[in-house]
């Protein structure tokens, strides 16, 4: 019926605010090292944290998970995950990094070799439809608001001078996390000494 230009799947509104925000990504190499790991996952909650605030979303829960690679049959395999309720909505990423590395210290375990890592956002609500607890105070409300100036001055720095520009947390060179690209494409229109060269006969 498709074929013949009858419709028969609603099409999806893509300006509709995602409910949950995922970000992951297999590690280079497989590693155990609880510090590389910590690194990967503080990598994927600040890029959670700024997918949520460019949709004027708060997130109540953060959850962590791990993976070991389930086709390596000659090793042990494990695959944890451990949501994490946050003290209130937020849209910091601070908050997130400090529930995501609350969550991993729990769900982590020697012995493993990790294949991917991520954080996700969970039980999203709209910034300015937040519901505000009993407890809170005048102090609470300037907390908030100097967060919410700290985040902004942060993502405009980032989207003016280029991702990463500022961030939380230092990267190690050479980390067994960072991707692999043996087989990474030629940046022609980024990079010159990637030019292809023409020669004459």
């Amino acid at each position: 019926m498709e074929l013949r230009g009858i419709s028969c799947i609603e099409m999806n509104d893509f300006q509709e605010p995602r409910q949950r925000i995922m970000t992951s990504r297999s590690f280079g190499k497989l590693t155990d090292n609880l510090g590389e790991i910590r690194e990967a996952l503080r990598q994927h909650g600040q890029r959670g944290a700024e997918k949520l605030r460019s949709q004027s979303s708060l997130a109540r829960a953060v959850l962590v998970f791990l993976k070991t690679n389930p086709f390596r049959t000659d090793l042990p395999q494990y695959s944890p995950s451990l949501a994490v309720e946050l003290p209130r909505p937020t849209d910091d990423s601070r908050e997130v990094l400090h529930a995501a590395g609350y969550a991993l210290q729990r769900i982590y375990r020697k012995g493993y070799l990790y294949q991917k890592g991520g954080v996700m956002l969970l039980d999203l609500v709209d910034a300015s439809r937040q519901q505000l607890s009993l407890l809170d105070t005048p102090q609470s409300d300037a907390d908030r608001q100097r967060s919410a100036k700290q985040m902004g001055v942060m993502d405009e720095l980032n989207s003016w001078m280029g991702r990463g520009t500022v961030k939380l947390g230092t990267q190690s060179p050479g980390a067994a996390w960072h991707l692999r690209c043996t087989n990474l494409t030629q940046r022609y229109s980024t990079r010159w000494d990637e030019l292809p060269t023409a020669r004459a006969k």
